[in-house]
């Protein structure tokens, strides 16, 4: 009878080792496609015959891809969340906008900043960095906000932005609104893979 009883015991603790991370994991912790790795911006059209805004891209994957400028690293010590690198080199910080300080940003350096996961393939990110003139100086901060979602057995990306503005005295995390918010649109990025030559 008593061994009945430490054996029942021992099979309930068991058991309970088995659920818990089934529980933990129900959430969405950790499942679905990594977020982490380098992604570059890819389009389906050369560069300088992409369509207007209005025209439609379809979904990835495309014969062919081009890149339009811009590379993102996301790491993190989880899938779950963590930082991110944004570098758009050709990127025209002017955003078309002919006044201050739009018209006086000559460029728009590396920016930094964090995500996290919202779903099995879906992430929200947020990163800033800064506008700088021709005397290499912040003339505006820019923050930027949206949501990722990786698909195509998490080779693609698509991603929407959002830019608020901030002036250089301002902080974009505790003053008042931005002097400014853009909505970029939507985009769609690649995962790098290692490749070699040979």
């Amino acid at each position: 009878m008593r061994k009945n009883i430490i054996y029942g015991a021992l099979l309930g603790v068991l058991l309970l080792g088995f659920t818990t991370p089934g529980v933990a994991l129900a959430d969405g912790g950790g499942k679905g496609c990594s977020n982490i790795g380098t992604w570059f911006g890819v389009a389906p059209f050369p560069p300088g015959q992409m369509p207007p805004p209005s025209v439609v891209i379809p979904p990835p994957p495309w014969d062919e891809t081009y890149m339009t400028g811009w590379v993102a690293s996301a790491v993190g010590k989880s899938n779950n969340e963590g930082t991110n690198i944004f570098d758009y080199p050709t990127f025209d910080p002017t955003l078309g906008i002919d006044q201050p300080p739009f018209n006086l940003a000559v460029r728009l350096g590396d920016m930094r900043g964090n995500w996290k996961r919202t779903g099995g393939n879906t992430f929200d990110y947020t990163f800033t960095g800064f506008a700088y003139g021709a005397s290499n100086m912040p003339v505006y901060i820019a923050k930027v906000s949206g949501q990722v979602t990786l698909f195509n057995k998490c080779q693609y990306q698509h991603t929407t932005a959002v830019m608020e503005v901030f002036l250089p005295p301002m902080s974009p995390f505790h003053d008042g609104g931005p002097i400014a918010v853009i909505p970029l649109g939507e985009f769609y990025g690649y995962r790098a893979t290692v490749d070699l030559p040979y």
